[in-house]
């Protein structure tokens, strides 16, 4: 498809101002850190790609949604969570719109969806549980493909593929969960609004994200306190905002080895909320949106039955006991994009403060590739990333080259 004239100046505008995420300086810290830290311009070129040479495949996909009125949404872990927004998004313009875990849909769901639209979000496009789903009859039913790697056996067998177009990440998914979420709001603007005007849209906000990565790598050691208790954790959220619940959590348990969980708030009120004592902890994500007071509501009652919490949003004029870390005021459906920084930096923070490096990986693969079993052996494989806290202050000794992941 040929572009025209202004999207072929899309395609050639210059990219907001390099953030100095890619100096020598920080060659020499954990990778995840240079992830987080480059997520601004991994951003700014999944925008200029989607909106460039990605644009006839957007296109496409925005089409299809227009046409449907039964959309199936699948995914493992990060890549599915990064599609929560994208689902309640679908709901609210009154298309049918449910996520399912790929492995549930393909062991006990897929007979119920064989009149809808199917979208499969993955990063590698190659996980187990992908290439069986795609391995089923088709039965007529379209298949739109979600991946960050072009080449990859979800690339090949939809029947229409969006490339994210993310900087890859060094195991955990950062920079490529952040780009998923972007591709998908893209995707959603699409549907009834012009490529310039998303791609203005999205351009003005960038330089609040580059400037929000970098004031939570400047104050991670805010988290400390918080993180020192070892206690159990807890996300809380609702709506949009359950995918940097439920993607923080992840982070928790891959970056430091923590067991932190993730709930909706109206569940976790009816009943869980036992649980709250002076060795409970939360974070609650009240950023702007239709749930912003009950969510507030939630903070303060659980400060009031001595829990310690961390509320996720903007802060609210009157005073508070609260401790929050500020997100900028966005549309609800672009709010996970901001509230998932601070828990990106703050499971890495744990995990230094464990001696664990951050971003190594004991049993799991990036890609997993069985369903039945792991190949690391029992206790754990030994990561070239094995370290100690005293490891961790003298790694700036250590190359880089040395220590990342093939």
């Amino acid at each position: 498809m040929a572009l025209s004239p202004k999207r072929e100046a899309i395609r050639e505008t210059p990219l907001p101002g390099q953030m100095p995420n890619d100096r020598e300086d920080h060659l020499n810290e954990p990778r995840i850190y240079q992830d987080i830290r480059s997520q601004a311009n991994s951003l700014a070129g999944v925008l200029r790609y989607q909106c460039g040479e990605g644009l006839p495949a957007m296109l496409k996909a925005a089409a299809l949604l227009r046409s449907s009125t039964r959309v199936l949404i699948t995914g493992m872990g990060a890549s599915m969570f990064a599609s929560i927004p994208f689902e309640y998004a679908l709901c609210a313009r009154g298309i049918d719109a449910t996520l399912v875990e790929a492995a549930e849909l393909l062991h006990y769901r897929q007979a119920c969806y064989g009149d809808a639209l199917w979208i499969i979000v993955s990063r590698s496009g190659e996980s187990i549980e992908i290439k069986r789903l795609l391995d089923l009859p088709s039965d007529g039913r379209t298949i739109l493909g979600v991946t960050n790697e072009p080449e990859s056996f979800l690339a090949r067998k939809a029947h229409v593929a969006l490339h994210v177009g993310s900087k890859a990440d060094e195991m955990v998914a950062i920079q490529t969960y952040t780009g998923t979420l972007l591709t998908l709001h893209i995707l959603l603007r699409l549907m009834d609004a012009s490529p310039e005007t998303v791609y203005t849209e999205i351009l003005n906000i960038l330089p609040r994200f580059a400037a929000q990565v970098q004031t939570e790598l400047d104050c991670q050691h805010d988290w400390d306190d918080f993180l020192g208790q070892p206690f159990p954790m807890a996300l809380l959220a609702r709506g949009p905002a359950m995918a940097s619940a439920l993607e923080g959590a992840l982070l928790f348990n891959e970056i430091a080895k923590f067991p932190a969980f993730a709930s909706p708030i109206a569940s976790f009120r009816h009943g869980p909320i036992e649980v709250a004592d002076e060795k409970f902890r939360a974070v609650v994500f009240a950023s702007a949106g239709r749930t912003r007071e009950l969510n507030l509501a939630l903070g303060e009652e659980l400060a009031r039955f001595g829990a310690e919490v961390r509320m996720i949003g903007q802060r609210t004029k009157e005073p508070s006991p609260l401790v929050w870390h500020e997100t900028p005021d966005v549309p609800e459906e672009l709010a996970p994009l901001f509230d998932i920084l601070p828990l990106q930096v703050a499971a890495t923070r744990l995990a230094e403060l464990q001696g664990i490096w951050p971003g190594s990986f004991r049993y799991t693969p990036q890609v997993a590739v069985e369903e039945a079993r792991f190949n690391a052996p029992p206790g754990g494989s030994k990561s070239p990333h094995d370290t100690t806290p005293g490891d961790l202050e003298e790694s700036s000794a250590t190359p880089t080259s040395a220590r990342t992941k093939e």
